[in-house]
């Protein structure tokens, strides 16, 4: 190993270890098809999966607000607009919390199950491909948990639902409709009501990453 390699390695072997959870935790989920089948523990892991991907937005590598201000929407003043510290917690806990929760309670209503699946799998292309493209980056925080955790329980929860009895039409409708609400009233509405241009809950240069420069927009 050179010593490059080795001296990246030595500051980063948290990070490293951390995509390599999600990587097995992934990678065993898939491979437990068939076996796994217990809705209430698989919507229970998506929702473990999703603090793990709201500390990959927000903390490591974190630069998401700073991707989503700066980047996506082009905000002059991208600390605390139109994305700020507080519409940022409002949407990922007290909206967020609960759309994943509800399934784990009711594991029995399959279309409370499904819409946070599908979101989830949703955002692998979101981070994947959506917002790098809307930013003009390379990465997005987020796409590691949402393909290592996210699409693999997800796959795995749709597999484990079809063989407990068929997922009817109804059962799609409602989902996706609950999904759409979700993004719509739960995602876009806050972000869109709650923006202040004058509002103190600024992030942090941190979080800006490598959005902190206006140049950066141009240049990824």
């Amino acid at each position: 190993m050179s010593a490059s390699v080795l001296d990246i390695y030595r500051k980063n072997w948290p990070r490293f270890g951390g995509v390599l959870g999600m990587i097995v935790g992934g990678a065993a989920t898939l491979a437990s098809r068939g076996k796994l089948t217990n809705l209430r523990a698989l919507s229970t892991m998506n929702g473990l999966a999703l603090l793990v991907h709201q500390y990959e937005e927000y903390e490591d590598p974190g630069y998401f607000p700073g991707q989503f201000n700066r980047g996506m929407f082009k905000s002059d003043q991208p600390l605390n607009y139109p994305l700020n510290t507080h519409n940022a917690m409002c949407i990922n806990t007290a909206i967020g919390y609960p759309f994943y929760a509800l399934p784990v309670l009711f594991p029995k209503v399959k279309w409370l199950g499904i819409a946070p699946v599908l979101f989830g799998i949703g955002q692998a292309v979101g981070h994947g491909v959506i917002f790098p493209v809307m930013s003009r980056s390379k990465y997005s925080p987020g796409f590691l948990a949402s393909i290592f955790l996210h699409t693999p329980i997800g796959v795995t929860y749709l597999t484990a639902l079809k063989e407990q009895g068929s997922i009817t039409r109804g059962d799609w409708f409602k989902s996706v409709a609950y999904m759409v609400t979700f993004a719509f009233f739960g995602v876009a509405s806050p972000n869109l009501f709650f923006k202040d241009k004058l509002s103190p809950h600024a992030f942090t240069e941190r979080q800006m990453g490598p959005f902190a420069n206006p140049a950066a927009i141009s240049t990824q």
